[in-house]
């Protein structure tokens, strides 16, 4: 069988669809990728992929509403579709949707993956252009998946029979990857003296891009404040910029963050579990997720996590049982600033945490979803 992967930028491949892909491959599939050869989540391959037999196709996704932009790549996409003649086309992100179905449906079964619908959570004008958008590619889908219930529901209530929702936790992520047992204690006090946390420190950990809707701000701000009555916790940053969405912060809290000796800036790094091997409670306080795979990434390597109550967070994070969920409002910050301050303060509550968080482990393997998506693709073929 002839599948078409179709993401907007290789790095998200390369992190998200990678395994699926080597799996697809290894099961007598020919799998093509049409992808940009931006790499937003910057980090080292997961495989060969070339030596591996995956081809390759790259398009510009414009990220702005340029229509004479996407219907280019567009035209280009179906053009390179054309030429594979796939039996499956799956299309992930709602900019790579709608920009490969810009100039009309394909004549491949098409299926497409909303990581996490804008229309439902949005308001005011932003709520009007997604839902305009959103629609627009329902409408030349011949199957719609999302990651969580809000999602689900909000495309039932528009009246689409075609829409199904992932039975896993997202896209979940690679168990044996993100597996506390793979760190001795040597290993991860090595760790912390080259960032020079001492043994005492209370390791707190962020990790994706810097902007404001995945509660960077938030972050900071509380972090900040309650490094002024406690100097011995530290936060791990892991990722970097996004040159298209601000951080939320002004300038002085930007010379904050950069003066702060508490504050450890990692950036992008395929080794992301290392470094929540040392971590004791990971933060992410997003108003707009889909179901994040960073949230997963940390219960898998047994840390607490303070999220936000907003969609896909609180589908993974049960307040008070495996972390804490906080208010979503222009002020969350407080309230992820007194989530810090009292997880920081207590080992038990932070051992309770860690049991439940095992109970549920099997829940975050990649495998299930990867397992989902061959019996999907073999059932809609067939």
């Amino acid at each position: 069988m002839k599948i078409a992967l179709v993401i907007t930028d290789y790095g998200s491949f390369n992190n998200f669809l990678g395994d699926l892909a080597i799996q697809l491959l290894r099961d007598g599939h020919e799998i093509s990728v049409i992808t940009s050869e931006v790499r937003v989540i910057n980090i080292q391959d997961k495989f060969n992929y070339l030596e591996q037999g995956i081809k390759f196709f790259y398009v510009d996704f414009p990220r702005g509403f340029n229509p004479l932009s996407h219907y280019k790549s567009s035209k280009k996409i179906k053009k390179i579709l054309d030429d594979i003649v796939p039996d499956l086309v799956h299309i992930h992100f709602t900019t790579g949707i709608f920009t490969t179905l810009f100039s009309g449906r394909l004549k491949y079964k098409t299926l497409g993956t909303f990581h996490g619908l804008g229309f439902p959570v949005l308001s005011g004008v932003k709520k009007q252009i997604f839902a305009f958008v959103e629609r627009f590619c329902f409408n030349r889908l011949d199957k719609i998946y999302v990651l969580n219930e809000v999602d689900y529901k909000a495309v039932t209530l528009l009246g689409y029979d075609n829409v199904e929702k992932y039975e896993t936790l997202g896209l979940g992520c690679d168990l044996s990857v993100f597996n506390p047992s793979n760190f001795s204690d040597i290993q991860k006090a090595d760790r912390k003296k080259l960032l020079q946390i001492d043994p005492a420190d209370f390791v707190f950990a962020y990790t994706g891009r810097f902007v404001s809707f995945k509660g960077f701000d938030k972050v900071i701000r509380s972090f900040l404040e309650l490094y002024k009555s406690n100097d011995k916790v530290k936060l791990l940053l892991i990722g970097g910029n996004d040159v298209i969405h601000p951080t939320g912060l002004n300038e002085q809290e930007l010379q904050q963050m950069g003066d702060c000796k508490g504050i450890i800036h990692i950036g992008f790094t395929i080794d992301v579990a290392h470094y929540l091997a040392i971590t004791d409670a990971f933060v992410f306080p997003s108003s707009k997720e889909g179901m994040p795979v960073c949230v997963i990434e940390a219960l898998a390597m047994g840390v607490p996590v303070i999220t936000a109550d907003s969609r896909g967070c609180n589908e993974i994070i049960e307040d008070n049982y495996n972390g804490y969920v906080v208010n979503v409002d222009e002020n969350a910050w407080k309230d992820v600033k007194e989530s810090m301050a009292v997880i920081s303060s207590n080992p038990g509550l932070i051992e309770r945490f860690r049991g439940n968080i095992e109970k549920d482990r099997l829940l975050y393997d990649r495998n299930r979803y990867v397992m989902s998506e061959r019996k999907r693709y073999n059932e809609l073929v067939s």
